[in-house]
């Protein structure tokens, strides 16, 4: 077993305006707790899409990652809202793995996370035309970036 994981690693509430964070888990647990009252365990393969519009506060803390010592590796990405979306009212989503579409071809692992591509479509509410997924290529597989995104991040 890890050593524990101390308190202050844990995000404490904080607040957010005028944008969206999205968080996905490769491995670990956070445990996410916001100011419209959502409490939810975000796991390996799994989103939180939290919409801060006009604002929100929120928390994220690792209490298994402390209680067990368990790893923790994810992503968390702030994608900015569209001009004049910018004070929408404030959202939270949770999608588990289940919910999102995946695919495996010629050696390449797939998982939408959000958005349109590759000829599916993900549940999660976005305010701008985005994708984001994930991608896991074993030995010599390729994948084309979808066009018409004038920004890309790897």
């Amino acid at each position: 077993m890890r050593p524990a994981l101390d308190r202050d690693v844990d995000v404490r509430p904080h607040p957010h305006i005028g944008l969206s964070t999205v968080t996905y888990l490769f491995a670990g647990e956070i445990m996410h707790r916001d100011s419209l009252g959502y409490e939810q365990a975000i796991r390996p393969q799994e989103v939180n899409w939290m919409t801060a519009g006009s604002g929100i506060t929120h928390s994220e803390r690792f209490e298994r990652a402390r209680a067990h010592g368990d790893h923790l590796h994810g992503v968390q990405a702030w994608v900015a809202l569209p001009d004049g979306q910018e004070e929408v009212d404030p959202a939270f989503s949770h999608h588990s793995g289940g919910d999102l579409p995946q695919w495996n071809e010629a050696g390449l692992v797939g998982q939408l996370i959000a958005g349109s591509a590759y000829g599916l479509t993900a549940g999660t509410q976005t305010h701008s035309p985005l994708f984001y997924a994930h991608l896991d290529m074993g030995p010599g597989a390729t994948a084309e970036v979808p066009h018409g995104h004038s920004e890309r991040a790897f």
